[in-house]
């Protein structure tokens, strides 16, 4: 089941989930023209292959450990490490162990 986005003035929790995650699916929270923040939930081993945003993105941790690969260097994040992307630039991420993290992109052209 597909929860509904945020409305405006509607509050979501960006909290660890702790016991939860592993009843937690990704979630895209809100998209509004440019802007897309989505809480992205990865199990220990779970690998996202190489990819790009065409705009500015952060990566921030809010549980667990994440490895992303970003222009040939390994960045590790862990909880409350927040990561800056400029546009286009190649990723992957691999989850280290069980995590969740809070991603924001700003899409030109609002797609």
């Amino acid at each position: 089941m597909s929860l509904p986005h945020l409305s405006s003035g509607q509050i979501a929790s960006v909290l660890p989930l702790g016991t939860r995650l592993d009843q937690t699916a990704t979630q895209a929270l809100f998209k509004e023209g440019p802007l897309e923040v989505m809480r992205l939930v990865l199990k220990a081993g779970k690998h996202v292959p190489a990819h790009s945003v065409d705009g500015p993105m952060t990566v921030q941790c809010l549980e667990g450990e994440v490895r992303l690969r970003v222009d040939g260097a390994e960045r590790h994040l862990r909880q409350g490490d927040l990561l800056y992307l400029g546009p286009c630039v190649r990723y992957d991420v691999t989850a280290l162990t069980d995590a969740s993290v809070l991603v924001t992109m700003v899409l030109p052209g609002g797609r």
